[in-house]
């Protein structure tokens, strides 16, 4: 207890506190020392949601080391926490800090049947946009299947098949059959939610991580590269699915540009939101391609380059993200995306 501070006239007021709220509090003083934890004392007034929990003095240093600031126990804010609760389940909290007379309050909000809501909501939507896909399954992979079948055909109606042609009937099938297999992942990886938990992190983190990618596949060796970062732009979601969203904006960029040329990346604020922009030197969209661009299985890509499923993919999580991702401009010069994601609440 602080110097000055009469605990027995602090305890008192703090079972008061924790007799009125229905959430579990933790009282700390100036110093980050519990002071008072409401699931001790008179169990009888006690929430009862933290039961068969860790005591909530012991998970007082898990809780400060999510929140922000140089003495972030008295900083007023609001963090989100996940724990991994003695069953092994993990507990999804969000943190309120509140600063008082004997130093802060912490009242912990229990949220895991919240996000156990939204994520069966984001597995619904996922299915229900998956159903849409569907339908321009068949159209997809008939060529493919046709080819193979034309293939399969050719061969087997020649007796003795010179080296050539089984060569190049065998180098077909291999093409088709993969194309066939990049359809089917894209598909099964979209339709099943991922269970890494959502973080805070930096959205310019995300990207370098897409371009590390980019950069051991050798992708970027003739491409000239420009990234102005904001260390500001923090985001609270899927560090994997946000990483998708530029990985597959920057393959596009690169594959539009013959793998020559200049790839612009810049993380700006934009009021509530984040902007990331990414710009490339290539000939741009097509205008009849601008309209239907973002459509699952449409591809400007010629051959079996691309499943015409990054695009959709990536808007369905910028969606489920509360973003946007939008064709910002377009020239033969070169085309723009806008990546746009809500800030971290504060």
């Amino acid at each position: 207890m602080t110097a000055g501070c009469d605990s027995y006239a602090w305890s008192e007021l703090f079972d008061q506190i924790f007799s009125a709220t229905p959430w579990p509090m933790l009282m700390l003083g100036e110093d980050g020392t519990v002071l008072g934890a409401s699931d001790e004392g008179h169990k009888w007034l006690r929430p009862c949601n933290s039961w068969g929990d860790t005591p909530l003095r012991e998970r007082a240093a898990h809780y400060v080391s999510v929140l922000r600031g140089s003495t972030s126990w008295l900083t007023p804010q609001e963090a989100e926490s996940v724990r991994t609760l003695p069953s092994g389940a993990s507990a999804h909290e969000r943190i309120h800090v509140r600063r008082t007379a004997w130093g802060a309050c912490l009242t912990i909000v229990d949220q895991t049947d919240v996000r156990r809501l939204q994520t069966m909501d984001i597995q619904s939507a996922r299915l229900a946009a998956l159903g849409f896909m569907v339908a321009g399954v068949c159209h997809e992979v008939t060529n493919p299947l046709t080819s193979l079948h034309s293939i399969v055909q050719i061969l087997q109606s020649e007796k003795h098949v010179d080296k050539e042609l089984l060569d190049k009937g065998l180098s077909n099938i291999a093409i088709n059959v993969k194309r066939l297999l990049d359809v089917s992942r894209r598909l099964v990886k979209f339709s099943r939610v991922d269970d890494e938990p959502r973080v805070r992190f930096a959205v310019d983190d995300a990207i370098e991580e897409a371009l590390s990618v980019l950069h051991q596949s050798g992708s970027l060796r003739e491409v000239e590269l420009s990234h102005k970062l904001d260390p500001t732009a923090t985001v609270f979601g899927n560090t994997g699915q946000i990483c998708e969203i530029f990985l597959n904006l920057f393959v596009n960029a690169v594959q539009a540009m013959g793998g020559k040329g200049r790839l612009n990346i810049a993380t700006r604020s934009a009021g509530q939101m984040l902007e990331v922009l990414v710009s490339d030197t290539g000939p741009g969209v097509r205008a009849d391609a601008i309209v239907r661009i973002f459509e699952p299985f449409f591809t400007t890509k010629a051959g079996t380059h691309g499943t015409g499923l990054g695009l959709a993919i990536s808007t369905e999580i910028a969606h489920e993200h509360g973003g946007t991702l939008e064709l910002r401009q377009t020239s033969p010069h070169g085309a723009s995306f806008c990546v746009t994601l809500p800030k971290e609440r504060l």
